[in-house]
């Protein structure tokens, strides 16, 4: 086991390079679940090429150390969002990390590890520019291999979740081709395709984090192009040209 400084903290040595080389990957942990936190630090712990250098829960005073850490010898390369409440809570603290750390290059990449893996977290993880998402861990080893990919710039993500990102990006696909609809933009696209997947206007707007008035006025554009003067007339054309995923399902964003 790596020894601690006074905060708890992993004490490292600067380092290093991967390949030939040994690599310390320096791990900061975000987490309100005091179990899955426990759980982290065990694992981490069997592994000597990896460092706890700091843990923080949603406060904003806790977060503060993360942005501490920068340009220290316990720079972090992997922030570890662990359970978050909610995607919102996901794109929150992945603005903090790029706030704390503003020059890309140093910026330390982000995994989140969950047990919730629903769509709406899923899409919100990818949009706010995860690195990896892990759920249903089957080993400890899955994990550290994982922390491992993700500092060296890789992506790392369990089965299940890789499963869905192939139905997305094969989706989004779909919805870049236009589907017979060239006039329409991504975005407009978009919302077409929750409109035929029968979602409301609230309901669009909370899977894109949107006022329900901007909606709305997407809505009434893509009625017009469309000229259309009605909503299940443009479900039927949308749902003509192949537009139409079930709601349950992941729902691509233009531009991620």
């Amino acid at each position: 086991m790596c020894p601690r400084g006074p905060s708890g903290a992993v004490r490292t040595t600067p380092t290093h390079f991967w390949g030939m080389y040994e690599m310390t990957v320096n791990l900061f942990v975000v987490s309100d679940n005091a179990v899955s936190l426990a759980g982290l630090e065990a694992i981490v712990d069997q592994d000597e090429e990896c460092a706890l250098v700091g843990r923080a829960t949603d406060d904003s005073d806790d977060l503060r150390r993360l942005s501490d850490l920068a340009g220290t010898a316990l720079h972090p390369d992997v922030v570890v969002l662990s359970e978050p409440s909610s995607s919102r809570t996901v794109s929150a603290r992945v603005r903090h990390i790029a706030s704390a750390f503003p020059d890309e290059a140093s910026r330390p990449h982000t995994i989140v590890v969950a047990q919730n893996d629903d769509d709406e977290m899923i899409v919100s993880a990818l949009r706010a520019g995860v690195n990896g998402y892990l759920s249903r861990l089957g080993s400890a080893d899955e994990l550290l291999r994982s922390l491992k990919v993700v500092a060296r710039g890789g992506a790392a993500f369990c089965p299940t979740v890789a499963a869905r990102m192939s139905r997305y990006f094969s989706a989004m696909q779909g919805l870049h081709d236009g589907a017979g609809f060239p006039g329409l933009t991504s975005r407009e696209l978009e919302i077409l395709e929750l409109l035929a997947g029968g979602m409301g206007n609230r309901q669009i707007a909370r899977r894109l984090f949107l006022a329900e008035k901007t909606v709305r006025n997407y809505v009434s554009r893509i009625f017009a192009k469309l000229e259309v003067h009605d909503r299940a007339t443009a479900v039927v054309m949308a749902r003509d040209a192949g537009f139409g995923e079930p709601a349950g399902e992941l729902v691509p964003h233009g531009a991620l």
